[in-house]
């Protein structure tokens, strides 16, 4: 159909189409030709309506960018191979996430290569226990994250040492008391 079309338009009144475009497939000429259709009465106007629906699937066939142009950021077989390996925890979880989380990742991801085997090891730890969180644990966490890097550096390491220092009971007891904390939170209020 787009063939036909573009024979149809490229022998419209007014309608030059170079030899450099002759020589393309049929859906290239109807592109060149629709570029160049007058834009006023009844008939140059249902020509280059016809014109714009038989280009746009020769647009999307002929331009793979268009096609997979994903809204939401790259899609995961867009990453290069160092992406993919440094995200490799949040593959399955990559076609869902919003365009921000995505650029933050791979912020994180291009700082892979100069960790060191023990820091990779641990981010991708951290990214698997991320990515099995709920959104609404997810959220805690971004919130606690943040909430912890406001303190001074001294601060934070202060209260890392306190937590490590802690008998494993007294670690179990904090951590089921912050679950009953942000279960209570997920109540609705009446």
């Amino acid at each position: 159909m787009p063939g036909r079309m573009a024979e149809r338009i490229c022998r419209s009144p007014g309608v030059t189409v170079d030899a450099a475009a002759q020589r393309r497939p049929p859906k290239w000429r109807l592109l060149a030709a629709s570029a160049q259709l007058p834009t006023f009465g009844v008939d140059s106007m249902r020509r280059n309506l016809l014109a714009a629906a038989a280009a746009l699937p020769a647009l999307l066939i002929c331009s793979p960018t268009l096609a997979q142009a994903p809204a939401g950021g790259p899609l995961w077989s867009q990453l290069s191979p160092q992406q993919r390996e440094a995200l490799a925890p949040l593959a399955g979880q990559w076609g869902g996430m919003p365009a921000e989380n995505k650029r933050k990742w791979l912020e994180i991801a291009d700082r892979y290569p100069q960790l060191s085997p023990e820091g990779k090891a641990r981010l991708q730890a951290r990214m698997s226990e991320f990515s099995q969180l709920t959104p609404e644990q997810r959220r805690t966490a971004r919130e606690n994250f943040q909430r912890a890097y406001q303190l001074p550096r001294e601060s934070r390491e202060s209260a890392v040492e306190q937590y490590r220092a802690l008998p494993e009971e007294k670690k179990k007891e904090l951590n089921e008391r912050s679950r009953r904390k942000e279960a209570a939170q997920l109540v609705p209020k009446k």
